[in-house]
């Protein structure tokens, strides 16, 4: 009888997990099909006028900055583009996403390309941290079936742009490490690990990649964005790119106010006096501006010293904790 009843349970176990195995195997094959129909267009521009707004949610997506960071504007986060990857047998969309600041003149937005499951990591992570802030930040959850339709990419990358705007609106999230890690700070981080092995070309395009969402989220008057600025000075001269290099040391001196006592600014006057000097461009502003400094400005070290200095001790900026 014993054997009898253990040979039912057998067949009962069977039959139960063949049925989760069919159910699955129509999961798939509807989650392949949808696939399909979306190859047919690889890529999908995402037109905000896809999902009907109300006019009030017109700008949903613009966070006006109450200048806590001097140099920063009120930043756009938008989705401009859903693109489907397929990797072995899983597949999954692709959202490029835009950030930029509002009325920056010759100012292109910074674009960084994330997928469902990186806005997941980070939405978990920051309930984790902030589970009070994040009681009422609304976060688009994941479909059994339908994640491939153009309706759901198309409301789902709505959802993600409100999900970034409401997160940028709480100044505890706005700069946790997380967010930033998430946006930009990590691959800041890679790119100064490159510069540590000489490798400036790779640098050079990973920064001048982030340097726009960097600008957008801390300003460009943030002794972050100089570091960064710096950087990409140094590669472009080590590179034999002296124009690249001289404009990108102005654009990191403009950061800085006559009366700045920040650790770059005596490392950079010499620095982009030297690129003038090379280019034999007019230098005695930059000269006047040094003796001006005179004792004040500390002293004088290179500029490669400076930025890893600055990136090895400011722990907030290195992304540690």
């Amino acid at each position: 009888m014993s054997f009898i009843r253990d040979n039912r349970i057998s067949r009962g176990l069977k039959q139960a997990l063949d049925s989760v195995e069919d159910v699955q195997d129509r999961f798939l094959a509807e989650e392949e099909e949808e696939f399909e129909n979306f190859s047919e267009n690889l890529t999908l521009k995402i037109d905000n006028q896809e999902v009907p707004k109300q006019k009030h949610e017109k700008n949903s997506c613009i966070v006006n900055v109450k200048g806590d960071n001097p140099g920063t504007r009120a930043v756009i986060f938008e989705v401009i583009k859903a693109e489907k990857v397929k990797e072995g047998r899983s597949s999954f969309v692709q959202y490029t996403l835009s950030i930029g600041s509002e009325g920056e003149r010759d100012s292109t937005p910074g674009t960084i390309e994330k997928r469902y499951s990186d806005f997941s990591v980070l939405n978990s992570k920051l309930k984790k941290k902030f589970p009070k802030e994040m009681e009422h930040i609304s976060f688009p959850g994941k479909l059994v079936i339908g994640n491939f339709t153009s309706e759901t990419i198309a409301q789902r990358s709505r959802a993600f742009e409100q999900y970034l705007t409401h997160i940028f609106t709480v100044d505890c999230l706005r700069f946790s490490d997380e967010f930033k890690d998430f946006l930009y700070q990590r691959k800041i981080q890679e790119g100064i690990e490159r510069l540590q092995k000489n490798d400036f070309s790779h640098c050079v395009s990973i920064m001048e990649k982030y340097l726009p969402v960097q600008e957008s989220i801390q300003g460009n008057q943030h002794s972050d964005v100089v570091c960064t600025l710096c950087v990409l000075s140094l590669c472009h001269q080590k590179l034999g790119d002296r124009e690249a290099a001289l404009k990108y040391a102005e654009s990191a001196l403009s950061c800085m106010n006559i009366s700045s006592t920040d650790c770059f600014l005596v490392p950079l006057l010499h620095h982009t006096i030297y690129l003038c000097w090379l280019l034999s461009r007019e230098k005695s502003h930059l000269e006047a501006r040094l003796a001006h400094l005179g004792d004040k400005g500390g002293k004088s070290e290179e500029l490669i010293t400076v930025i890893l200095n600055y990136t090895k001790f400011d722990s907030v900026w290195y992304g540690e904790n």
